[in-house]
């Protein structure tokens, strides 16, 4: 191992100051910049590795990546180069505390981890705009500044992705398949196979990064490697809540999208994780801003959506809000989607919605927004209004109804703001009218929703508090328990066969022994499905009964 650099020893015009730290291929050293008289960072490169023409190229490789971005959650380089055969990187010095520092103090709180992982992805939906993939992201490669900003550092590990036309040999520089590069803990499950890696193995190891600031612990570890590795291809990490409970159940949701095993089912950018953490940022800030808001409520004003496929109905309510002082109109929408939408971007307090729409109904449409958004369904149809009303919806409004009725329900929606409001999926499926089961399934994955006619749903798995939506070769993780997707679903078409399994009776093709006290059923696709013992008899009778 070669001698540390003295305090006063001079590396071209960098005078050292006292070592940082040290990586695999060299020291790094808190500098004075004589001419500019500014701190910095100096990476020096180990002598012995710079002479190998692979460790070269990769510290050369760093510099130039690094340098070719410009952002305020990169390090920035200053300069690269050679004095007295000692090969240096001067790079911009942060003042602060790693991630890993932080971590180590205790799990962070929600506007914590939310603003640290925006600034991370929006850092690294730069870097792979230019083609630069990082590889390494973990929390001792992540500073935070004094200011509550966080920096990414070293990208001794960063590569160039392959353009689609381009060849292999050209822009593969630092490594080949079967090459594994990283740290463990926070690789993606191709990056630790060796396999060649995309973009989306970033937000993998952001993931991991995102999980372990709300746990303080990881969520794939073993007593070695070997068995860290297999954890990170088999294993599903424990629920975030059972170590942080303050945290908000979409913040879990995001952070297990992040991690998904099939990079085809995680965030497809970190765009896409940057949006939706801002999304979550503005409904964290909101919900704060209600807390605090309880009690004086008559000074501030009520935003409120209205959502309904008749023109005339939308005129009424818009006519008798415009009449009441403290509520705001902000938006109108004729059909399911638009109101989605409009709900995401405007976060209002109070949403008038109707029941029969186009494209999605006011079931759907619940189940697609913030759960702490107060609901008043407007509705010709008596028997959804009530039950929604008995499921603790805020209100209900049957069509004709008079200003005396609206401002009644507009107090009820007074005194429900700023309360905790019941699972929208559990006043979807309690609003829903007697031996009425859903016929199609919706989904929200980030800014995009997709729909699921039920015949299409071959079947759905337990995942904690979501479930597993398997359709035509395709999956959609949703935030419901399997026991409320039971009760949507037709008895006669849908069984559960397990306490964390629903099956289309359409996809069965047959039962098969497992061992000798268990059963699996085979579906038409070859899939194989595990059945209890009560799912078995229920199933062989209803196999029983099909021509």
């Amino acid at each position: 191992m070669p001698e540390p650099l003295e305090p006063g020893r001079s590396v071209a015009h960098y005078r050292i100051s006292s070592k940082l730290g040290e990586g695999g291929m060299g020291s790094v050293y808190l500098a004075q910049d004589t001419r500019l008289d500014r701190c910095v960072a100096l990476k020096v490169l180990s002598p012995e590795f710079a002479s190998e023409a692979e460790h070269l190229e990769r510290f050369l490789q760093e510099a130039k990546l690094a340098s070719s971005l410009n952002h305020p959650n990169v390090a920035y380089i200053h300069e690269i180069g050679e004095a007295n055969g000692t090969r240096f990187l001067a790079m911009e010095y942060v003042e602060g505390m790693p991630l890993s520092a932080r971590i180590a103090q205790g799990p962070l709180n929600a506007s914590e981890i939310i603003q640290i992982g925006i600034e991370v992805a929006d850092a690294l939906d730069a870097a792979h705009s230019k083609g630069i993939v990082h590889r390494d992201i973990k929390p001792t490669n992540l500073m935070l500044t004094p200011r509550g900003h966080v920096k990414i550092l070293d990208f001794g590990l960063a590569k160039i992705e392959p353009a689609k036309h381009a060849t292999t040999d050209v822009t593969q520089f630092l490594t080949s398949a079967g090459v594994v590069m990283g740290t463990v803990q926070y690789m993606s499950p191709e990056q630790a196979l060796g396999r060649a890696v995309d973009h989306r193995t970033d937000v993998f190891s952001l993931g991991v990064v995102l999980y372990e600031a709300a746990t303080g612990r990881l969520p794939f570890s073993g007593a070695n490697a070997s068995e860290t590795i297999a954890r990170i291809l088999h294993s599903q990490p424990e629920a975030i809540a059972r170590f942080n409970y303050s945290l908000p159940g979409e913040l879990e949701r995001v952070v297990r999208k992040c991690l998904e095993k099939d990079r085809e089912r995680r965030y497809q950018s970190a765009r896409e994780l940057m949006i939706d953490l801002q999304n979550l940022q503005r409904s964290d800030e909101v919900s704060r801003d209600r807390e605090e808001a309880v009690g004086a409520r008559p000074n501030q004003k009520i935003g409120a959506v209205i959502v309904d496929d008749e023109e005339l109905a939308r005129q009424l309510l818009r006519e008798y809000l415009d009449s009441i002082p403290d509520v705001r109109v902000l938006a109108e929408c004729a059909n399911g989607f638009d109101a989605v939408k409009a709900i995401a971007e405007h976060k209002p307090d109070l949403v008038f919605l109707d029941v029969q729409m186009p494209k999605l109904d006011g079931f759907e449409v619940l189940e697609l927004i913030d759960r702490n958004v107060a609901v008043i369904f407007v509705t010709a149809f008596d028997q959804y209004a009530i039950r929604a009303f008995d499921a603790q919806a805020v209100d209900y409004l049957l069509k004709p109804f008079s200003l005396d009725r609206f401002q009644k329900a507009l107090e009820r929606a007074r005194q429900r703001l700023g309360q905790k409001a019941p699972s929208a999926v559990e006043l979807a499926a309690a609003a829903r009218a007697p031996r009425e089961y859903a016929q199609r399934i919706v989904v929200k994955d980030g800014a995009r929703v997709h729909i699921i006619p039920i015949q299409r749903l071959d079947y759905a798995e337990a995942q904690d508090d979501y479930v597993e939506l398997h359709s035509e070769g395709k999956a959609y993780l949703k935030q419901q328990t399997i026991s409320s997707l039971e009760a949507a679903l037709d008895p006669n078409r849908f069984i559960r066969i397990h306490r964390s399994v629903i099956v289309n009776l359409e996809r069965v093709a047959k039962i098969e022994p497992y061992t000798k006290d268990s059963r699996i059923a085979v579906l038409t696709d070859g899939k194989e499905l595990p059945i209890s013992r009560a799912g078995y008899e229920r199933l062989k009778a209803l196999l029983d009964e099909r021509p």
